[in-house]
């Protein structure tokens, strides 16, 4: 789904964590500013891996794209892209937005630098995240790049590299990488 226009914000961050710790970014970005938006009163929740959707009928509203680079020490740039219109009068302060993203970032650096992400990435944030993602223990699908269903079952879970689980009708449990899939809400009745 393409975005209604250019970014609503971008932020450049530089956390202090090992480079293989920014494969987490992505995911502690959507969080904080999942979290920024229900203090403002909004009902929304985390569509893996970066959406912001819809709590009740998890509709993808926006989505976060985070790139990360080196100029002088690592960095990165997070960006917010509304995919309704509808997201963009949910948003009443971005600054809160923007504040809430640094807020999350600098407090996962923190516990990265602590020790805290040796098993993964999402270590610190893992049961936030989950808490923040209404999609999980309901029927979902996996979904191409190129829009096409990959398999369908129930959203079992996330594993602190950030990959997505689905259990099938069988009982099988097929992992996904952002790269691999999106998951949304089943569409079959």
């Amino acid at each position: 789904m393409a975005s209604t226009g250019g970014p609503l914000l971008s932020l450049t961050l530089r956390p202090e964590v090992p480079m293989g710790a920014y494969q987490g970014l992505g995911y502690v970005c959507v969080l904080g500013a999942v979290e920024a938006l229900r203090s403002q009163g909004q009902e929304l929740g985390i569509g893996w891996p970066f959406d912001l959707v819809d709590a009740e009928t998890n509709e993808r509203l926006a989505h976060l794209r985070v790139q990360a680079g080196y100029n002088e020490g690592m960095f990165a740039t997070c960006e917010l892209l509304a995919d309704k219109d509808a997201f963009n009068e949910l948003v009443s302060d971005l600054e809160l937005v923007s504040a809430g993203i640094e807020r999350r970032v600098d407090s996962w650096a923190e516990k990265v630098r602590a020790g805290q992400a040796v098993a993964g990435p999402l270590a610190p944030i893992l049961s936030d995240y989950f808490d923040a993602t209404p999609l999980l223990g309901r029927p979902a699908e996996a979904i191409y790049p190129n829009g096409n269903v990959m398999a369908s079952g129930t959203f079992a879970g996330i594993d602190i590299w950030g990959r997505a689980t689905l259990r099938t009708e069988e009982g099988r449990e097929l992992e996904f990488a952002p790269e691999q899939a999106s998951i949304r809400a089943s569409r079959l009745p």
